[in-house]
């Protein structure tokens, strides 16, 4: 921790009257430490001469004193140091001529992702106005520059060195006194916390179960915790930013502009941890607390109809198949009576009912006692087949009737596509889905019904099961809590995955604050006070009256009457066929009787 401050108060013992012979011996010493592996140098380009002059003598001396790789940038603000080799302990100085200079832009975007570590900030021309001080110390803290240094001359000949300060408030500090600053970092390091000094932390909290929700006047929610106690041990604490009502009024959060707040700055971190997001420039994700699934939750369709009991233990194409083995088998007999063999039925009736009783196995109304070679093959065959055939429907039927049965359940985008199942989706992460699966089918498409974000809470958490949802793995296991004790779900998480995220709090890139929550995710994860905290949201919500543990509505019964209903409304239909079909014979013969003795008289 000492060593980078030792090379920077070198550097400005030599900046003090850029006297070379001076800086060349006392960094001579230094190489042997070895501390650094790259330097890298930013440019202006409103130097004027005298300073480009000097400047490059200097990054000579040093390269020829530290043998270190350099790099020097001018104006390529497309390079990204957190994407190159630079490796992380280095050291950036950075040569401007004041705060509209545009070294300082490319400094800003270049070392993206790097504003934590040491950087040297050197104001070229000498100062007799402090308010130029102030408005690069602005840009320090803007920027989360909060380990860098500005070094600059006074008009009078005082070398000096200022830096920013954030918590509890904006503070420009005086850091010339080099050593003092770094046993104070050092400090800082050795606890491995800031102390923000009761700073409130900015950010909304609206209602997002099971993450952060309103319980009476106090906030609960099993990512709330973590960052709230996260705060309470920097000395902080939460000041809620307003936002406007969702569309029923609510408090529903709105993650889009919860974002846009962290872009422009006016949020540090969000209290909301969220995990549909990718970050850019401006924006940063915190170390993850878990990587999520991003799903469909569908519902589940009711029980089957017992009226279709009886065809449940066959698939339709067996029962495709038994049909053809009756219908060849009736067309055989059929053939046979043709042909007038002496083995043939008595007529077409006895041949439809002979096949219909070999198909399921029992015996004929007239028996064959001496059969020939060819009947007496086909009945072996056909024996084996109706058995097993009968054997098998009679014991899966007894199954299916001590229990209720279940319509095969949306688990496939096919299956979700047969049904024409509407699909319910907050309107921003609508864009996120569309902007990273392009390859999404056109009917895939015409299902998804963008809403508000308290619409769709207040759909989701009733479990409305009119639409299908979108909903993330840790989400679903909140709201699977309601109907873990239901026999028959309402809901079920299925396979339509779109990727999977990390799950983590929103926060201002380059953020002072990332390696100290980096760390306490660390012991979050080693202790498991993340599962602990997502058991407790869920008995939180329920008191809060967010969600409730659904009762069984229906009586669900075993084998009973109801479940034969279907065998009763035949066994009546084919009586009342019977009973019609004997009605019109006795009228037909009462009909053809008188005819038949005219014509015998």
């Amino acid at each position: 921790m000492y060593k980078p401050y030792i090379f920077v108060l070198f550097l400005l013992q030599w900046a003090c009257a850029w006297n070379l012979r001076y800086i060349s011996t006392m960094l001579t010493g230094f190489n042997k430490m070895g501390q650094f592996q790259d330097l890298v140098w930013f440019v202006s380009p409103q130097l004027n001469g005298e300073h480009m002059e000097n400047m490059d003598k200097f990054i000579r001396i040093l390269h020829e004193a530290f043998g270190l790789t350099q790099i020097v940038i001018f104006n390529n603000s497309d390079m990204r140091m957190s994407l190159s080799a630079v490796r992380r302990n280095q050291v950036s100085v950075v040569f401007t001529t004041g705060p509209e200079d545009p070294i300082l832009q490319v400094a800003d975007k270049v070392l993206l992702g790097k504003h934590y570590y040491l950087s040297v900030f050197m104001l070229m021309p000498k100062v007799d106005d402090m308010e130029t001080v102030y408005e690069l110390c602005r840009f320090l803290n803007d920027k989360q520059f909060e380990n860098s240094l500005l070094y600059f001359e006074s008009a009078d000949g005082i070398n000096q060195l200022f830096g920013t300060n954030q918590y509890p408030v904006v503070q420009y500090e005086n850091r010339t006194d080099l050593m003092s600053f770094m046993r104070q970092r050092a400090k800082q390091v050795t606890s491995a916390a800031h102390d923000v000094g009761g700073y409130r932390f900015a950010t909304p909290m609206r209602e997002d179960a099971p993450h952060l929700f309103r319980v009476g006047d106090r906030y609960e929610g099993s990512t709330y915790r973590i960052i709230d106690t996260f705060v309470q041990h920097l000395n902080g604490s939460f000041r809620e930013w307003p936002l406007p009502p969702d569309e029923l009024g609510g408090r529903a959060v709105n993650m889009k502009q919860t974002l846009q707040l962290v872009r422009q700055r006016q949020v540090q971190f969000s209290a909301h941890a969220y995990a549909l997001f990718m970050p850019d420039d401006e924006l940063e994700k915190s170390y993850p607390l878990l990587v999520v699934r991003w799903c469909l939750m569908v519902p589940l369709y009711n029980s089957v109809s017992t009226y279709f009991y009886p065809l449940q233990p066959f698939d339709w194409t067996v029962w495709f198949f038994v049909l053809g083995a009756f219908l060849t088998l009736s067309l055989l007999e059929l053939l046979w009576l043709w042909l007038g063999v002496a083995h043939a039925a008595a007529g077409p009736t006895a041949a439809l009912l002979n096949s219909f009783c070999y198909i399921i196995n029992i015996a004929t109304g007239r028996q064959l006692l001496q059969p020939t070679c060819l009947r007496l093959l086909l009945l072996c065959a056909v024996f084996f087949h109706g058995f097993f055939l009968s054997a098998n429907y009679t014991s899966t039927l007894g199954s299916i009737l001590t229990v209720n049965l279940f319509h095969a359940q949306l688990n496939a985008m096919e299956d979700l596509l047969r049904a024409q199942l509407p699909v319910m989706i907050i309107d921003y992460e609508l864009d996120f889905l569309l902007q990273l699966h392009t390859e999404l089918p056109a009917e895939f498409r015409q299902l998804l019904r963008p809403v508000d974000s308290g619409v769709f809470a207040w759909h989701q958490l009733s479990f409305n099961s009119s639409f299908a949802y979108f909903v993330t793995e840790d989400s679903w296991q909140f709201l699977d809590e309601q109907q873990r004790h239901l026999k028959q779900r309402r809901f079920k998480f299925s396979d339509i995955c779109f990727g999977s995220y990390h799950l983590a709090y929103p926060m201002q890139k380059d953020s002072s604050l990332w390696r100290d929550l980096e760390y306490y995710t660390f012991r979050v994860h080693s202790s498991g006070l993340l599962y602990y905290y997502a058991r407790l949201s869920y008995e939180s919500a329920l008191h809060a009256g967010l969600v409730q543990r659904l009762q069984e509505t229906k009586v669900y019964t075993s084998a009973g009457l109801q479940h034969l209903a279907i065998a009763f409304i035949l066994l009546l239909a084919i009586s009342a066929i019977a009973i019609i079909v004997f009605a019109f014979e006795v009228f037909a013969a009462r009909i053809w009787r008188p005819s038949t003795d005219q014509e015998r008289l």
